[in-house]
């Protein structure tokens, strides 16, 4: 195991800020580098759920970690993250779904989740309000969520506790390379020197691999999100998902919940949406079709909330590969790691992967199975001469 390497960590949303965290726990020293403010891209315009439930079985050792992890994490934290252990309902509104995700859910049985299908009575129990006549639903008692912000500032005072050398509003301009080895990056004109440098900057990490000759396929994608006033507490319990024959979203996704604060936050997206490179520099504005789907599904699942008021929507873009998981390991350039195209879900793996750059970097054996996130499995790694 090497320790007591520098390390650059470039981005500051919570994959890099976790990263940050587990590299400096190894005894690494860290420089975590943000362009803008910190976790103020896609990592603060999410609705951070956290979750092992119908996202891959390939992943489940991995996602079930991360889960246990966060909610140590919020035990022992002096912030309060809101971590909210409210459990994730998925519905069904097609009968010739229903087989299909009973045996998925079956699956995940198996991996050792206490998901569940339930019927109409039993939902009308897990969540009164939402009287959408469907087929039925997936039951996972174990998700939760958190409040981005919070969890965000509490890594942050963690990572400065452990001596992290935190800077704002510092880009990086060039990532230095002698001999095929990473030296050090260029930011706001000084040159920091370091072992390794890893990549963790979201739609913005594209830019900088193709600058180092390397071509990886993330694409920026626009994240939208909605907000009501807030409304009496409980009136929603759980995150309310949509759920498709295999996993994920058929046509589309839907999220819906309730915050600390009582605001029903909500979104539903429809399936594909990647934009232009270079779409994240740009200031957008929430489609209206968008807003239009997205409150016709909240009231059609909750027509009780029909006549309150929308108070705010946002914009970000989160960093997304052909099969939404992240890019993360090694580049070419010996030195050089990335982690990013997971395609909004960086909380929900955020500490796996984090203890995986550790390890990674530290040359240790990795905790977990990494393979899946083999940043070339979609391109031939080029040799070196």
């Amino acid at each position: 195991m090497v320790a007591n390497r520098s390390v650059v960590v470039v981005g500051a949303g919570i994959t890099g800020v976790v990263a940050a965290v587990f590299l400096s726990k190894s005894g690494h020293r860290v420089t975590l580098l943000e362009k803008g403010e910190i976790g103020g891209a896609v990592s603060g315009a999410s609705l951070a759920c956290i979750t092992a439930h119908m996202i891959d079985l390939d992943e489940i050792e991995l996602l079930r970690w991360s889960c246990q992890t966060w909610k140590d994490f919020a035990q022992d934290s002096p912030v309060d993250i809101e971590f909210d252990l409210c459990g994730q309902i998925r519905f069904i509104e097609r009968e010739e779904e229903l087989s299909a995700a009973i045996r998925y859910v079956d699956s995940e049985r198996e991996c050792g989740l206490d998901s569940s299908i339930v019927d109409g009575d039993q939902l009308s129990q897990i969540e009164p309000n939402l009287t959408s006549d469907i087929v039925a639903a997936t039951f996972d008692p174990d998700s939760a969520t958190v409040n981005p912000f919070l969890a965000i500032r509490a890594f942050i005072l963690q990572a400065r506790s452990l001596g992290v050398d935190i800077r704002q509003h510092s880009p990086v301009d060039e990532v230095k390379v002698q001999n095929g080895r990473v030296v050090g990056v260029v930011s706001k004109g000084e040159m920091i020197r370091c072992d390794c440098v890893i990549l963790a900057s979201g739609p913005w990490t594209a830019e900088l691999t193709r600058e180092c000759d390397i071509d990886l396929p993330i694409f920026p994608r626009k994240a939208q999100c909605l907000a009501t006033v807030a409304v009496p507490p409980k009136t929603i319990r759980r995150v309310i998902s949509s759920c498709e024959a295999s996993s994920g979203v058929e046509a589309g996704y839907t999220q819906i919940q309730q915050s600390f604060n009582s605001q029903v936050l909500f979104n539903t997206v429809l399936a594909g949406g990647l934009s232009q490179s270079g779409a994240q520099d740009s200031i957008s504005e929430v489609d209206p079709d968008f807003v239009v789907d997205s409150i016709a599904q909240l009231l059609h699942l909750f027509p009780c909330l029909d006549g309150v008021q929308l108070l705010r929507s946002w914009v970000r873009y989160e960093a997304v590969a052909p099969d939404q998981r992240f890019l993360l390991g090694p580049l070419e350039l010996d030195g050089l790691f990335i982690a990013a195209g997971d395609a909004g879900t960086g909380f929900l793996r955020a500490p796996a992967v984090g203890q995986l750059l550790s390890d990674m970097v530290s040359e240790s054996e990795p905790f977990l199975r990494y393979d899946l996130y083999e940043p070339y499995r979609f391109t031939i790694k080029p040799r070196l001469e």
